[in-house]
C-alpha cells in the first residue's frame, strides 16, 4: 500500500487508486500522516477535525471515523490504537513524504560529506517524489495547513541542497535556466541570487552575473530599505575580480539570514557534545512507559522534530525515566545529546537565555559569537541543529514559556521534556504522566535497591505503601535497608508508621523527599502555598473544588485558579468525576505529610482553625439544603445554630441538582467534617451535620458511618453542656437501632432523648421521638399504646408544622390497620399521606406510602393493584438510590406475584430482594423474603426446601425481636407436610 500526500492525497493498492469513503476520511489519514507515524492523541484529533462544534460526542465519532477509515483500508492493523491515541502503521518507502525526508536527510548529508554525486543523485529522488502542493486541497485544516508549509520549506532546502551539489559537480551551464526562475519568482532570495552569479560566473557569464547583482541590490534598496548581504557583497567582488572559484564559504547551503545565524555557520567543524547524567540502571516498573517514549523519539517525522513531555509530581521518577530513555536512543542521534536541568519546580527556574547560552557553548560557538539577546541566540541555536541529529532534554521544566525557545526547529532532532506540569499547550508533544508505582513494582524496587532476599512479601507490601508507592521515596528506603544490615524491614516499616516522623525517615543522604517537595513548594506563589497548607489538614482522601473556597474563604475563580495552580505543579492529583460529574481532587500522602508540617510552621494563630471551620460550615450548608430538596423542607430533623459557610448559588446549583447523588459522593467529607467538627471543639456544627448526614446514612443503609458520627457528636455535646445536641444525638442513636432491628437497644436512646428535648423545651424534638417510640410499641405487638403514642405525636406535629413527619405516622397508623385486618381504615390515611408526599416533592416519602397500599392490596386480595404500587416503589427509589427502600419494592413485587399464582416472576423478585437486603444489612426484609419464597417452594411441592426458607425466616424474626411475624412464620412451619395441621400453605 503506498500512501502520497506530496500533491492530492492518494491511497494506492497494488497500484491502483483505493478511494476513501468522505472527506474526513482523508483529513483523519492526512493529520496521522503529517505526524511521521508517531502516535497522536485523541484529543489532538478531534480538535483539528472538529474543534469545539461536537464538544463531548467527539470523542465517539473519532472513534467511529477511525473504524470507517480502517474498514476502508481493508487493513485493521494500518491504524494502531493504544492508550496513548492512534498511528499510521507503515514503512517508510510506502508514505511519499516520509520517504522524501530520509532521501532529502541523506542527500544533505552527503552534501556536508563533500560526496556531491550522491548528493545530487538522493536529493533529484527526494524531489521528484512532488506531484503538486503538499496535503493539496485539505488546508481547510490548520494542522495539515502547517504541515503543508513545513514540507514546502523542506521542499525548498532540498532544491537549494541539489542546485549547490550540482555546482560542485561543476554543472554551472544546466542550472542558470532553473535559477533565473527561481530568482525571477522571489527576487528578494539572497541566496537565489548568490547561486545564480555562481551559475552565470561558472558558464563564463560574468557581466549577467554583475548584472544580477545590480538588479537584486535595486530590489533590496527599494522594497526593504537594505544593502545586500556580506555573502553577495563578496560574491560580487570575486567576480569583478575574475576569481576562477565564485563559491562561497563553506556552509548548510539552505542557512541564510541574519547576522545572528551568519555567525553560527561561520563556525565549523561542529561538536557532537554528549551532556546526558548517568542512566539509572535500575529503572523499575515503567517498561511500558520506555517502550514508549524509545518508539516515539525513534519516530521518523517529514516535517517536525519528536517533542515527547513526560509530567508528574515530585520524586516519581520522571528524571530517571527521561534519562534512560535517552541512553537508549542515544546511537541515533550522532550529533549530540543536550541536557539541562532547568529548575522549574524551585523558586528560581533557570531562564531560557541562559539555557541557550550553555548550550551553544557545548556545540562549539565560543563566547564571543554567542549574541545577547533570547531572540538572536535561539537563531544561532536552531541554525546549529539545523541539519543534525541531536537529542535535547529539558529536565524540570516550569512550564511552556521556559521550553519553547529550547525547542529544536529541525525534524532531524527530538526533545524530552519533564515537568511536575502537563505542558498541554506544547503544540504536537506527545504527553505521558507518570503516576505512582503498581505495588508489585514497588516491592521490585525495594528488592533491587535493598539487595535482600529476606524481605517477605507482606511486610514489603507495607513498606511501599507506607513510601506512598513513590519511587524517591522507595529509593531511600531501600538504601538506608541497604546501609544498615541490622536492621529488620519490620523496623524500618514500624518507624514510618508514625506520620509525624515519616518525612524524617525518608531522608538518606543528599536523597530526601521533604527536599524534593520543598523545592516545589518554595515555587508556589502565596495563595497556592496557603491553600496546599490547609488542605493538608483536610481528612478525606478526596476533596471537591469547592472546598478550596472555603479554605481560602475567597471567591470560586480565584479559588479554582489556586487549585489549578497545584494541580499543574503536581501537589494536587485529579481524582475523576464524582456522581454529580463534579471534578475530585486528591493529595499523596507523602504530599498531605509536607503540607501538615507547613500548615504547623506557617499558618498563624487561629488561621488554620478558622479555615477548617469554614470548611465544616460549608458541609454543614450543603448538607442541609440537600435534606431539603430531598423531604421538600426541614422536616424529620433538627437544627442547631452553628455558623454555616454558604457556597455560591451556581456551585450550590451544580452540587444539589441531585442531591442524594451529592450525598452519595461525598460520604467520606460528610463523615470527615463530623470528626473535624469535633477536633475544633464546634459542638453545635458537629451534631448538627451528624443528624444531617443520616439522610445519607439511612437510605443507603451505612449503618456504620452513621454509628460513628453520632457517637462522636454526643460525646462532643456532653463534654460542651449541649443538652438540646446530647438529646438529638441520643434520639438519632435510637433510630440507628430502629432502622438495625435492634428494638431493644433502641428503647434506652428514646427515653433518654425524651427527657433531654423536654428539659431543653424543643418540642419538635419531643415529637420526633414520641413518633419513633410507637413505632417500638407497635413491632412489640403494643396495638393500643403505639396508636395513643400516634395521636400524641401527630397533635404535636402539627403543632409545629413537620408535614414529612405527620406523613410518616398517617402511613404508620395505616400499618397498623394492615396487619391487622383494616385495610380499609388505612385508604383514607394513605391518600392523605401521600398527597403531602407529593406536595413536598418527597420521593423516597411518597415511595414508603406506596409500598403500605401495596400492603393493604394484598390484604384485600388484589393481586395486580398491589403489583402495580409495589413496581412504583422499585422504580422510584431505584432512581434515587434508595437501596432499602428498593429492597421493599422487591419483596412486595414478589410477594403480588406469588398471589397472583405467578411462580416464576415471583421467584426472580424474591430472590432479588433477599440479595439486596443482605447487602444493605436489612434483617427485616431478608427474613420476610425468605418467609414468602418458603410458601413459594411450599406451592410448587418442594417441602425440603420450604422448610428450611421457612426456618430461617422464623430464625431472623426472633432475632430481631417481631413476634407478630416470628408466629407467621410458624403458621406457615405448621402447614407444611408433617407438620401439625397438614393443611397446604396460602398463597400468599
Amino acid at each position: 500500500m503506498e500512501f502520497r500526500v506530496l500533491g492530492d492525497l492518494t491511497v494506492l493498492t497494488a497500484g491502483r487508486a483505493l478511494p476513501l469513503a468522505s472527506r474526513r476520511q482523508e483529513q483523519l489519514l492526512a493529520l496521522l500522516i503529517s505526524r511521521g507515524g508517531r502516535v497522536v492523541d485523541a484529543g489532538t484529533l478531534t480538535d483539528a477535525l472538529w474543534a469545539e462544534r461536537l464538544g463531548s460526542q467527539a470523542a465517539k465519532n473519532l472513534q467511529v471515523l477511525v473504524h470507517r477509515l480502517r474498514r476502508t483500508l481493508g487493513d485493521a492493523e494500518r491504524i494502531r490504537h493504544d492508550r496513548y491515541g492512534y498511528a499510521l502503521l507503515a514503512e517508510t518507502e510506502e508514505v511519499d513524504a516520509w520517504h522524501f525526508a530520509e532521501l532529502a536527510e541523506r542527500g544533505g548529508k552527503a552534501l556536508a560529506g563533500n560526496d556531491a554525486k550522491a548528493a545530487t543523485a538522493l536529493l533529484a529522488e527526494a524531489l521528484a517524489l512532488w506531484r503538486g502542493p503538499a496535503f493539496s486541497g485539505l488546508d481547510d485544516v490548520i494542522a495539515l495547513s502547517e504541515a503543508a508549509e513545513r514540507l514546502e520549506q523542506m521542499r525548498r532546502r532540498a532544491v537549494t541542497e541539489r542546485i549547490d551539489a550540482e555546482l560542485r559537480l561543476g554543472r554551472h551551464g544546466a542550472l542558470v535556466p532553473e535559477l533565473m526562475g527561481l530568482a525571477a519568482a522571489d527576487p528578494l532570495d539572497e541566496s537565489v541570487t548568490a547561486r545564480l552569479m555562481m551559475a552565470l560566473s561558472g558558464s563564463g557569464r560574468r557581466t549577467e552575473a554583475l548584472a544580477v547583482y545590480r538588479r537584486t541590490r535595486t530590489v533590496l534598496a527599494e522594497e526593504l530599505g537594505l544593502e545586500p548581504g556580506p555573502e553577495l557583497r563578496r560574491l560580487q567582488r570575486a567576480v569583478l575580480r575574475g576569481d576562477a572559484d565564485v563559491a562561497p564559504a563553506r556552509r548548510s547551503s539552505a542557512r541564510w539570514g541574519g547576522a545572528a545565524v551568519r555567525a553560527a555557520e561561520a563556525l565549523q567543524p561542529d561538536p557532537a557534545p554528549c551532556l546526558l547524567p548517568a542512566s539509572v540502571a535500575d529503572l523499575t516498573g515503567r517498561d511500558a512507559e520506555l517502550r514508549h517514549l524509545v518508539r516515539t523519539l525513534g519516530g521518523l517525522s517529514p516535517s517536525t522534530p519528536v517533542v515527547c513531555a513526560i509530567s508528574g509530581m515530585a520524586g516519581v521518577g520522571k528524571t530517571a525515566l527521561a534519562v534512560r530513555a535517552a541512553h537508549e536512543v542515544r546511537k541515533d542521534f550522532p550529533d549530540g545529546q543536550l541536557y539541562v536541568n532547568l529548575h522549574g519546580a524551585g523558586a528560581r527556574p533557570v531562564e531560557p537565555r541562559e539555557t541557550l547560552g550553555r548550550f551553544l557553548r557545548a556545540l562549539g560557538v565560543p563566547g564571543a559569537g554567542i549574541p545577547d539577546t533570547l531572540d538572536e541566540r535561539a537563531e544561532v541555536y536552531r541554525a546549529r541543529l539545523s541539519g543534525r541529529r541531536v537529542l535535547v532534554v529539558l529536565d524540570d521544566a516550569a512550564d511552556e514559556a521556559q521550553v519553547e525557545p529550547l525547542l529544536p526547529a529541525d525534524a532531524g532532532s527530538v526533545c524530552l521534556v519533564t515537568s511536575r506540569a502537563a505542558l498541554t499547550a506544547l503544540a504536537g508533544a506527545d504527553r505521558l504522566a507518570l503516576g505512582t508505582l503498581p505495588v508489585d513494582a514497588a516491592v521490585d524496587l525495594l528488592g533491587t535497591i535493598t539487595g535482600r532476599d529476606d524481605l517477605d512479601g507482606a511486610t514489603a507490601r507495607r513498606l511501599a505503601e507506607l513510601c506512598g508507592r513513590l519511587p524517591l521515596a522507595l529509593r531511600i528506603a531501600g538504601a538506608r535497608l541497604a546501609a544498615r544490615p541490622h536492621w529488620s524491614a519490620e523496623r524500618l516499616a514500624a518507624r514510618l508508621e508514625t506520620e509525624h516522623d515519616r518525612l524524617d525517615e525518608l531522608a538518606h543522604g543528599a536523597l530526601s523527599v521533604r527536599a524534593s517537595l520543598a523545592l516545589g513548594y518554595s515555587g508556589l506563589a502565596d495563595p497556592a502555598r496557603t491553600l496546599l497548607r490547609r488542605l493538608g489538614l483536610v481528612e478525606t482522601p478526596e476533596f471537591a473544588g469547592w472546598v478550596a473556597a472555603a479554605l481560602l474563604d475567597a471567591a470560586p475563580r480565584a479559588a479554582e485558579d489556586t487549585l489549578e495552580s497545584l494541580l499543574d505543579a503536581r501537589f494536587v492529583e485529579y481524582a475523576g468525576l464524582d456522581g454529580v460529574g463534579v471534578a475530585r481532587y486528591r493529595l499523596h500522602d507523602l504530599v498531605r505529610l509536607h503540607a501538615k508540617e507547613r500548615a504547623a510552621e506557617e499558618e498563624g494563630p487561629g488561621e488554620a482553625d478558622a479555615a477548617l471551620a469554614r470548611l465544616t460550615g460549608a458541609y454543614l450548608a450543603l448538607a442541609e439544603r440537600a435534606h431539603r430538596r430531598q423531604y421538600g423542607g426541614d422536616y424529620l430533623i433538627l437544627h442547631g445554630g452553628a455558623e454555616r459557610w454558604q457556597v455560591d448559588p451556581e456551585t450550590e446549583s451544580l452540587l444539589l441538582g441531585d442531591p442524594a447523588g451529592w450525598l452519595r459522593g461525598e460520604r467520606q467529607g460528610l463523615v470527615a467534617a463530623v470528626d473535624q467538627a469535633a477536633r475544633l471543639g464546634l459542638a453545635e456544627t458537629c451534631w448538627d451535620l451528624a443528624l444531617t448526614a443520616v439522610t445519607l446514612f439511612d437510605a443507603q443503609g451505612l449503618y456504620d458511618d452513621w454509628l460513628r458520627t453520632c457517637s462522636t457528636a454526643l460525646e462532643v455535646a456532653r463534654k460542651a453542656g449541649d443538652v438540646r445536641g446530647e438529646a438529638a444525638m441520643r434520639f438519632s442513636l435510637g433510630e440507628l437501632d430502629l432502622f438495625r432491628q435492634r428494638y431493644g437497644a433502641a428503647r434506652p436512646h428514646f427515653d433518654a432523648a425524651l427527657a433531654l428535648f423536654t428539659e431543653a423545651g424543643d418540642r419538635h424534638g419531643e415529637a420526633l421521638t414520641v413518633r419513633n417510640a410507637a413505632l417500638l410499641d407497635r413491632v412489640e405487638g403494643r396495638v393500643e399504646v403505639a396508636l395513643d403514642r400516634y395521636g400524641h405525636a401527630l397533635d404535636l406535629l402539627r403543632e409545629v408544622g413537620d408535614l414529612s413527619a405527620e406523613a410518616h405516622v398517617l402511613g404508620s397508623v395505616a400499618q397498623i390497620h394492615i396487619e391487622h385486618g383494616s385495610a380499609e381504615e388505612a385508604g383514607p390515611l394513605l391518600e392523605t399521606a401521600v398527597v403531602i408526599y407529593r406536595d413536598l416533592g418527597d420521593v423516597r416519602g411518597t415511595a414508603q406510602i406506596l409500598n403500605r397500599m401495596g400492603a393493604a392490596h394484598l390484604r384485600e386480595g388484589r393481586a395486580a393493584e398491589a403489583e402495580a404500587a409495589y413496581r412504583q416503589v422499585t422504580e422510584s427509589t431505584r432512581a434515587a438510590g434508595d437501596r432499602i427502600g428498593e429492597a421493599y419494592g422487591l419483596l412486595g413485587l414478589g410477594e403480588a406475584r406469588l398471589l397472583a399464582g405467578g411462580h416464576d416472576g415471583a421467584a426472580e423478585a424474591l430472590d432479588a430482594a433477599l440479595l439486596l437486603a443482605t447487602e444493605v444489612a436489612e434483617p427485616f426484609v431478608a427474613a420476610r423474603a425468605r418467609l414468602a419464597a418458603g410458601r413459594l417452594a411450599a406451592a410448587a411441592g418442594d417441602a425440603g426446601t420450604a422448610r428450611a426458607l421457612l426456618e430461617e425466616a422464623d430464625r431472623g424474626f426472633q432475632r430481631i425481636g417481631l413476634p407478630v411475624w416470628h408466629e407467621r412464620a410458624a403458621d406457615a412451619l405448621r402447614a407444611l407436610p408433617g407438620g401439625r395441621s397438614g393443611q397446604q400453605p396460602p398463597s400468599a
